[in-house]
């Protein structure tokens, strides 16, 4: 089936014709081609689950083309991870600027102002700002829908994502029963059953554009399923580097799965001597660049430093370790065919678009708490395997396991190759989701009594595998509880939020964090002793806080810390029970000294180097405990806490600059930032209005803040001025 006589049929303008076939796309694809004669283009809701690259993104954009071309329509596009929003932002406002189609992408703060998305066409966001939206009553979003594309529906199993990417399928499919669902999915074990809960066609088929061939190497072969062996002869000492030589070699990219970041580095350096005599001399000169460009950060951490080391030999590290930047800095260069190997922990499978011409899964076992090494989930094999084939590059794609003897070899066979992955199941049963969904329904108005929440639960996936046992049971504990705590109040027979829900829910944290932040607050309020390490530890007491891992080696400085902080701290062992059990408690005080020498201006190098985490893991507690420290001077503000409120906002902007608070003022320019703050400060600037007279020549003397950033300092600083006597001239005109 060809793609032009698709748009012609359906009269697409020829804009669209000239747009699509100009990237090449000639020839549907098979699936692409089912799902045509599905009837997806009439209107059809469409469950399609095939590999990866075989035209799912496709059949979703001329599905939302043709509504907003022909029915003036709108669409909303749910990715489940921010990067994957990004990237398809980026693609769609690039390739449909040119028809007048506005394209937007909510993925931020979870109650950011929502007055300007109905402005767009096509708007792209992840389940959770959604969700959010829908919190604060923006019905309008979804009564206004024509088209809404479901991402990767298989997070759905997914236990931490799951259940919100489930009850939004469900509350849309309550508030909008016309709207064209398109789920999109790799190969799911049990299409046919989620197909029939979305009330959908189904598109299954485990075609693909590349042809994945799948084997386990060993000694010096891989063994392919019914493809025969290939010989590796390559001179590397050691399995990976064999393998990573041989598809170099055959002008391939490769991807290594493994088990931990450590081991994602390690292996980085393992196979760098093998890949750089294979460079191009410009291809070295690039990634020296591209190494220095890591390194220029202002504070470059340990493995900042091994990042740039091993890029500069052609390879790369991936993992969640790293700042979101890097992370996209190594994926850009290798879809560059810069960077010719990356070795990842299974996060990357999940996420952009990445392929490469051999996928290897090193790693079949990684450690769990209290299993010890256990084998990776199929699923998990697959969504690696599948990585593997590069469009327009390659004519194959291979996924390869490694064993370490003959009969795992076999075995390896058994349990990845020849076997279907996992079913996907719903994990809306857990009490906690539960719990923070219940809420969100009475506090949103959409249900007012147990029943109406019962009723709601049939719309879901949890429902249609019959999984909903003791659930009115269940469901009556959480209404009591919430009525107990004061998040809703009874009317009759009928349920209302009370402020204290609905601003909950409106800040979308667990009703558990806000209790426990309402009851902080309170013993603070009322004289318990306190300061910023014990609001910090309080943030962490929260069931939505990130927590880092202790080690055994931690216990000895973690009680002496205790120790000294224990007049400190507002929730303690003995007056919380969620502190009594020793690794949870060591858990949140391990995070707050963390965070307090973050906001004492630590360098961020010692800070991953005392703590064993990395700069990212550094970001993203940063960014859990910042949301915290807003929903606490919220939660401040409405029980009257008021001398509260400010400390709070004061302690969340150190956290955000990871600043003293002598550095308040200076931090919050534009461009400015901790190190340049202190700089700033150390010079004799010490508030912001002792920048008013200097010269930004002058300014551009101060370390690393040069004349450009100088001179908008400058700028920031009149503005600012002009504002202040604009708002007293109003001011003076109101009293007159």
């Amino acid at each position: 089936m060809q793609l032009s006589e698709v748009l012609n049929k359906y009269n697409f303008p020829p804009e669209v014709v000239e747009i699509l076939t100009q990237s090449g796309i000639k020839d549907l694809y098979p699936p692409q081609a089912s799902a045509i004669e599905k009837g997806i283009l009439d209107g059809k809701s469409l469950l399609l689950a095939v590999p990866t690259a075989a035209g799912k993104t496709l059949i979703a954009e001329l599905c939302m083309l043709k509504a907003i071309l022909h029915q003036g329509g709108r669409c909303l596009y749910i990715a489940p991870l921010k990067a994957l929003a990004s990237e398809k932002y980026e693609s769609f406002k690039e390739r449909y600027a040119a028809l007048g189609i506005k394209v937007g992408i909510a993925t931020g703060d979870l109650d950011s102002p929502s007055k300007f998305l109905n402005k767009y066409q096509i708007l792209i966001a992840t389940a959770e700002k959604v969700d959010s939206l829908l919190r604060s009553r923006t019905k309008w979003l979804i009564d206004s829908l024509n088209v809404i594309i479901l991402d990767e529906i298989h997070f759905i199993n997914d236990g931490s994502r799951g259940p919100t990417l489930e009850i939004l399928t469900a509350r849309i499919k309550q508030l909008n029963p016309h709207v064209q669902i398109v789920a999109l999915s790799a190969t799911i074990r049990n299409a046919d059953e989620m197909a029939g809960w979305l009330n959908a066609q189904l598109v299954s088929s485990r075609w693909r554009p590349i042809p994945l061939k799948e084997g386990v190497f060993f000694n010096n072969q891989i063994f392919f399923n019914n493809e025969g062996t290939r010989l590796i002869q390559d001179e590397a000492i050691d399995d990976l580097s064999k393998l990573t030589l041989d598809t170099l070699r055959g002008k391939g990219q490769v991807l290594v799965f493994v088990n931990s970041r450590r081991s994602a580095q390690a292996a980085s350096r393992q196979i760098c001597d093998c890949i750089l005599p294979l460079l191009t001399p410009e291809e070295k000169k690039q990634l020296q660049a591209l190494s220095k460009e890591i390194l220029s950060a202002s504070d470059t951490t340990k493995v900042c430093k091994k990042l740039a080391e091993v890029i500069g030999f052609g390879a790369a590290f991936h993992h969640a370790g790293l700042k979101p930047k890097q992370r996209k800095m190594v994926e850009d260069s290798f879809k560059k065919n810069l960077i010719k190997a990356i070795c990842s922990t299974p996060t990357l499978a999940a996420g952009v678009n990445l392929p490469a011409r051999r996928a290897i899964i090193r790693d079949h076992k990684r450690f769990e708490s209290g299993l010890g090494a256990a084998f990776i989930p199929v699923s998990e094999y697959k969504q690696c395997a599948g990585r593997a084939g590069r469009p327009q590059y390659d004519d194959y794609g291979e996924a390869v396991l490694i064993a370490k003897s003959p009969s795992e070899s076999q075995a390896l066979f058994e349990r990845y190759i020849l076997t279907e992955p996992e079913p996907v199941t719903s994990k809306l049963a857990s009490p906690g989701a539960l719990r923070m969904h219940v809420l969100s329904s009475i506090a949103g108005g959409y249900i007012h009594d147990i029943n109406g929440m019962f009723e709601f639960i049939n719309h879901t996936f949890l429902a249609y595998q019959k999984k909903t046992f003791n659930l009115i049971e269940l469901l009556g504990q959480i209404f009591d509880f919430l009525h107990k705590e004061n998040f809703i109040e009874k009317s009759g027979f009928r349920y209302f939020a009370t402020e204290f829900g609905q601003v909950t829910s409106r800040l979308y944290i667990d009703p558990i964090s806000a209790i426990t932040l309402r009851e902080g607050l309170k013993k603070a309020y009322e004289g318990k002793s306190f300061s910023n390490i014990g609001l910090l530890h309080l943030m962490t007491c929260c069931p939505d806080s990130e927590l880092l891992n202790i080690n055994k080696s931690d216990h000895e400085e973690l009680e002496t810390f205790a120790a000294s902080c224990h007049e400190e701290l507002i929730l303690t062992p003995d007056n919380n029970p969620f502190l009594e059990e020793i690794y949870q408690y060591f858990a949140t005080l391990k995070t707050t000294w963390m965070l307090s020498n973050w906001i004492e201006e630590e360098k961020e190098e010692k800070i991953c180097d005392d703590f064993g985490v990395g700069p990212g893991d550094v970001y993203r507690h940063i960014e859990s405990a910042q949301w915290l420290l807003y929903s606490a001077g919220i939660l401040a503000e409405l029980f009257a806490f008021k001398k509260l409120t400010f400390i709070l906002e004061d302690l969340r902007n150190r956290v955000h600059y990871g600043i003293k608070e002598e550095l308040l003022e200076l931090a919050q320019l534009k461009g400015v930032g901790r190190v340049r703050a202190r700089n700033l400060f150390r010079k004799g600037f010490k508030k912001l209005s002792d920048l008013k007279f200097i010269s930004a020549e002058e300014l551009s003397h101060v370390n690393q803040i040069g004349k450009a950033l100088a001179q908008d300092i400058i700028e920031q600083i009149s503005s600012s001025r002009r504002k202040k006597s604009v708002a007293v001239v109003e001011e003076m005109m109101d009293w007159s």
